[in-house]
């Protein structure tokens, strides 16, 4: 725990997982957190996941699918599919390709959590994503908002929407996460607007090697 507290944010970079080596990599960190952080058995990977390395060893972990690609995880949650959700709430006409889901958010210590979600936006925005749904802790919606994303509540990730999934999830519901949306454009204004340090908003996007 002493190097991860003395780890410079700097010797970390932003890499997406491309390999089965490197995905089998972030998927055994998410599986660590969850089962240490919630008891849970996490089953359930987004199709890309991006990570923070140190050479080989990856620090934090978060996934991602883009909406026109297949139904989102988190639509289980919701009444309506998610494009009709976003337009009905804020009045926009936004396509399912403008929408994508983030998930699996593991880091080994919570300073990592702003680096992370800075590369994400920067990463998102350069895809041409508008919006983002994520299913947030009070926990992980605070560090969003620290950020400029302002996310807001759509409503509350109920558990008997998994149907026997539900179990796999350990005590992760007891913290009452909520299905949040946040409009990516508007937080990008407000990171391109502060003093981050150019270091953690580089908008260079860094590949695994291909297997």
């Amino acid at each position: 725990m002493a190097h991860l507290r003395s780890l410079p944010l700097t010797s970390l970079r932003w890499q997406e997982a491309l390999n089965r080596h490197d995905q089998t990599q972030l998927k055994q960190l998410i599986q660590a957190r969850f089962a240490h952080q919630h008891n849970a058995t996490v089953h359930h990977f987004l199709p890309r996941l991006f990570g923070l390395w140190q050479a080989d060893k990856p620090y934090a972990a978060v996934g991602l699918r883009v909406a026109d690609g297949e139904p989102l995880f988190l639509e289980r949650y919701l009444d309506s599919q998610a494009e009709q959700v976003l337009n009905e709430r804020f009045d926009h006409s936004l396509r399912r390709q403008d929408i994508a889901e983030i998930g699996n958010l593991a880091t080994l210590r919570p300073g990592l959590q702003r680096q992370l979600f800075i590369h994400l936006a920067h990463q998102l925005a350069s895809e041409g994503i508008a919006w983002l749904l994520f299913t947030a802790t009070p926990e992980v919606a605070n560090g969003l908002r620290r950020l400029g994303l302002e996310p807001q509540p759509i409503t509350p990730a109920d558990p008997s929407r998994l149907g026997d999934e539900q179990a796999l999830w350990g005590h992760y519901y007891e913290h009452c996460p909520w299905v949040m949306a946040g409009d990516l454009r508007s937080a990008m204004r407000t990171l391109q607007a502060s003093a981050a340090p150019v270091s953690l908003v580089s908008t260079e996007v860094l590949h695994a090697r291909s297997a």
